[in-house]
């Protein structure tokens, strides 16, 4: 299972591993960090990232989360349900979530990435782990007043998702390791394959402090 450790300590080896401007790789060394330009999804611009933030809802919030992506959910569910019992309804309410460090960028990805890349490589995030998982959890609509699930929570409040773009290509290097396949591949894949409602964005924590500015306010998890 790749735990949170295990990102860290591969994304700290593959920086300080990087090679200096004008070296030779040496062979066998490990990949190099995204470069500047790679740091800038493809298709990202401001427009983009401004329109799905622009409402005129008077309540937006966001959530934050870098290993517990259902619990984040289930707060989004639960704030929506507090607001409606309240005579607020949801369109009132805006929702957004960061998936900005770890393995809770896994969860931005859709059931094909899971069966290809996640679950092939024993990177199932531990909260979800003993579940025996065939797909993304976050993508099962499970109906009822309390379900946290991505189609109910955009079907709700047209909640926006966005994916860190650094942390997938730590993860993408991750995999490939494991696949035995080129990380540039991989990132293409999980790139292409994003759930609904979600966009990739320069560096996740980036996205926290600009979703901020946009008069979101933030609930972090972990």
């Amino acid at each position: 299972m790749q735990t949170r450790g295990d990102f860290l300590t591969t994304a700290g080896a593959l920086a300080a591993l990087a090679p200096t401007p004008g070296a030779t790789p040496q062979a066998g060394a490990p990949p190099a960090p995204p470069s500047m330009e790679e740091v800038l999804p493809r298709g990202f611009d401001l427009a983009t990232f401004d329109a799905a933030l622009s409402t005129p809802a008077k309540h937006k919030h966001l959530f934050a989360c870098i290993t517990e992506a259902t619990v984040a959910l289930s707060a989004t569910r639960s704030t929506l349900n507090a607001y409606h019992v309240l005579g607020v309804p949801a369109s009132a309410v805006a929702p957004a979530v960061v998936f900005y460090h770890g393995v809770s960028v896994l969860y931005g990805f859709d059931d094909a990435m899971w069966s290809r890349y996640v679950i092939p490589t024993n990177s199932v995030p531990a909260s979800d782990s003993k579940a025996k998982l065939t797909s993304n959890p976050i993508l099962k609509k499970k109906g009822g007043d309390w379900d946290g699930s991505v189609p109910a929570l955009i079907a709700s409040a047209n909640a926006h998702f966005f994916i860190c773009n650094l942390a997938t290509h730590g993860h993408a290097t991750l995999i490939a390791k494991q696949l035995h396949l080129p990380a540039k591949d991989v990132y293409e894949d999980l790139a292409s394959h994003l759930i609904p409602n979600a966009m990739l964005v320069p560096a996740g924590v980036w996205a926290i402090h600009a979703i901020q500015e946009r008069q979101y306010t933030l609930l972090q998890f972990a």
